[in-house]
């Protein structure tokens, strides 16, 4: 079995038995359709940005800056909101243009002057949220404050059709787009070639450079999305939009069988694993356990899947280099 597929298993399996756990333990307050739509409300941000962040994982890089870039299309979309008369769907271009912008910086920094994804992102993390907390709204004493976008024509991208809410729709749009576009576009199977071997992807004419600076320029689009629908929901944008949220995408996709090693995983398993974070937080809710909890289960199940995932991959090339012995034996 492919270890993707074996992870894709793995990964539902988690899903499911943390399901039937928190069914048993709390009963009707978690085994009911208005919690479950609830779970995958909030599991879209978070599906949607970790679309992008797939990507990076799979060129075996990383992004911490997801959350600062959140913070700043949303400030900026709130001052845009708050001393201009520009109409909502000019305001919410303008962000977006800010996220790719964002995430152009990015790329250009990890591709270009190829700085390790790690340092370069956790330095650009520093400096969006400077930037977020330079362009604050503030009253006439200089204190920050939170500024309400509670307009109709912007406040319904919170709300729900029927049983679905736009953010859910949104993300159905993404995970699809994303998976088609990394299994059946050239760029896609290029992202997947960066990964498993730089240097060979190189040799084979791929401009990595070029193609790290899409993957994080696509993470900017998709931060940029989230901060539109987190900041419609919650009716009011704050230098705390996207505080501490870097983890969650990254957390989805190494649960979800991407390996931080690069070469492997896909969007589908990225929003299996959105969908368990957000049932093991939302199931600690509702039993009225210590948050705190929900931290140390997330941080030895992150360790669990990466351990099994070295040891998988440990095992597969062992058995590879078996084979190619007795093939070379028996020639």
């Amino acid at each position: 079995m492919k270890q993707t597929t074996l992870r894709r298993l793995i990964s539902l399996a988690l899903l499911a038995a943390l399901v039937i756990l928190f069914t048993v333990l709390s009963g009707s307050r978690f085994l009911n359709a208005n919690n479950f739509i609830d779970i995958v409300r909030d599991a879209s941000v978070t599906a949607i940005i970790g679309v992008g962040v797939t990507m990076a994982i799979i060129t075996a890089g990383i992004d911490l800056s997801t959350g600062s870039i959140m913070a700043v299309v949303g400030m900026t979309m709130a001052n845009i909101y708050a001393y201009t008369l520009w109409p909502i769907p000019f305001m919410i271009l303008c962000g977006v243009l800010v996220g790719l912008g964002c995430g152009l910086v990015n790329g250009y920094v990890i591709g270009k002057l190829h700085v390790p994804e790690f340092i370069g992102t956790l330095a650009t993390m520093s400096i969006f949220r400077a930037l977020t907390y330079m362009i604050a709204i503030r009253d006439e004493n200089g204190v920050i404050q939170s500024q309400p976008m509670n307009i109709s024509s912007y406040a319904v991208l919170g709300y729900a059709v029927g049983y679905f809410y736009f953010v859910v729709i949104a993300m159905i749009v993404f995970v699809v787009c994303g998976q088609i576009f990394l299994k059946y576009t050239r760029l896609g199977t290029e992202i997947y070639a960066v990964g498993a071997n730089p240097k060979a992807a190189t040799l084979s004419g791929i401009n990595v450079a070029k193609v790290k600076m899409i993957v994080y320029t696509i993470i900017g689009f998709c931060c940029s999305v989230g901060a539109v629908f987190t900041t419609a929901r919650l009716q009011s944008a704050t230098t705390a939009v996207g505080q501490d949220f870097e983890f969650n995408p990254i957390a989805a996709a190494v649960v979800g069988g991407v390996a931080l090693s690069g070469g492997s995983g896909d969007v589908i398993g990225t929003l299996i694993g959105a969908l368990f974070m957000v049932t093991l937080e939302n199931g600690v809710r509702k039993l009225e356990m210590n948050t705190a909890y929900q931290y140390v289960i997330k941080g030895v199940i992150i360790i669990l899947v990466v351990m099994f995932d070295a040891w998988y991959k440990g095992r597969m090339d062992r058995i590879a280099r078996e084979q190619g012995a007795k093939e070379g034996v028996s020639a």
